[in-house]
């Protein structure tokens, strides 16, 4: 397998998990962050509506942390797809000679 195709293929790898694991502890800091919240409120004795839509823009961006998170491991498995000889060697299959012409099907021939 060609070296640069090999050192790209790990330092590739190393990138994708370093970005799962940030993702990771982005996701548990904003649900620390949202517990935090609710749990001050509490605390305070302030009405539940204290601080509603900061709750809600919170649970929100959580959300929307969650499904970054799923993109990011399906594009993992995707790469994990990847057949690393065959893009080391290129294509399998050998390309058409110069001054190939179409040919009618038999039925339009005259």
């Amino acid at each position: 397998m060609r070296r640069d195709i090999l050192t790209a293929a790990r330092q590739i790898a190393a990138q994708v998990k370093s970005s799962e694991d940030e993702h990771d502890l982005a996701l548990a800091a904003n649900a620390r962050l949202l517990a935090s919240l609710l749990d001050a409120r509490r605390n305070a004795g302030l009405p539940a509506r204290t601080g509603r839509a900061a709750l809600e823009r919170l649970s929100e961006a959580i959300g929307h942390g969650a499904k970054a998170r799923e993109l990011l491991l399906d594009t993992h498995e995707e790469l994990a797809r990847l057949d690393l000889r065959e893009l080391a060697v290129g294509d399998v299959f050998t390309c058409p000679e110069k001054g190939l012409r179409l040919v009618a099907p038999e039925s339009q021939a005259a």
